[in-house]
């Protein structure tokens, strides 16, 4: 029991850094505050975690082989990150991510310079990240590691269950949309987000470049990121008018006293 709840904190762990360093990359690059990324609702990217169990299960063994670890870095990495890629897209009708814009791309579903970013990382986790830790991991109490790890083990797969749960609803809706007109599309698509606008809508922006394999995909598309802006600038409209009520309260008080 023990054992498996340490991996299980560790595939968590390190699915959150993973969400983080994803998060610093995109602010960096859009150059504002990016906290949408992953396919799930939690500040966490399992592809990281997966990743990393890898690398703890399978690498450590070249460890005293500098060139074969980091060989052996990119090609599970990679390989992880191709058949996530293609079995997302067979199950949800949709293509998350593509690199086929980037020099030296495998389908447009890896590239060589990701894979060798993910290759560094590999180097870096057996040489310095893991064993930082494994050493916090052992300091923390049996029972309390036991404690925390079935916690977490529980959001984790609601999260997952709902999320999964949502995007299957949604790609089946999508698939009986039965004409193709803007206006039809328009006010369909309102209907089904409607009732799930948050985990779409952080879904949608964690991947804006996403391409449905769907009938009518990119109007669909269009339709989608014009309706999540529209429930923005609904939300803006709100909050803006209950800032407002809120400051005439605060007026009539101050004349009062």
């Amino acid at each position: 029991m023990y054992q498996i709840c340490f991996y299980f904190l560790m595939f968590f762990c390190y699915s959150v850094l993973g969400w983080l360093v994803e998060c610093i990359c995109c602010t960096l690059e859009r150059k504002k505050p990016t906290f949408d990324r992953g396919f799930l609702v939690g500040p966490y990217c399992p592809i990281y975690g997966y990743g990393a169990m890898y690398m703890y299960f399978f690498l450590s063994k070249y460890k005293s082989d500098f060139l074969v670890l980091f060989i052996m870095a990119i090609v599970g990495t990679s390989t992880i990150e191709f058949f996530t890629s293609y079995f997302m897209e067979k199950i949800f009708k949709a293509r998350w991510w593509d690199y086929s814009s980037m020099k030296y791309n495998l389908d447009g579903r890896i590239c060589l310079r990701n894979s060798f970013l993910f290759g560094v990382l590999g180097v870096l986790f057996i040489y310095i990240i893991n064993p930082i830790f494994l050493y916090l991991f052992q300091q923390i109490p049996e029972i309390i590691l036991i404690i925390i790890s079935s916690i977490l083990f529980i959001i984790f797969t609601i999260d997952t269950i709902v999320s999964f749960s949502i995007m299957t609803k949604l790609r089946i809706n999508l698939q009986n949309l039965k004409k193709d007109s803007t206006s039809y599309l328009d006010q369909e698509v309102k209907k089904i987000l409607s009732n799930n606008s948050f985990y779409l809508k952080k879904l949608f922006h964690a991947f804006p470049k996403v391409k449905l394999i769907l009938p009518k995909g990119e109007k669909i598309i269009s339709s989608i990121q014009k309706t999540l802006n529209g429930f923005d600038s609904l939300g803006k409209e709100r909050r803006k008018k209950i800032q407002e009520i809120k400051e005439e309260y605060q007026e009539s008080r101050k004349r009062k006293n």
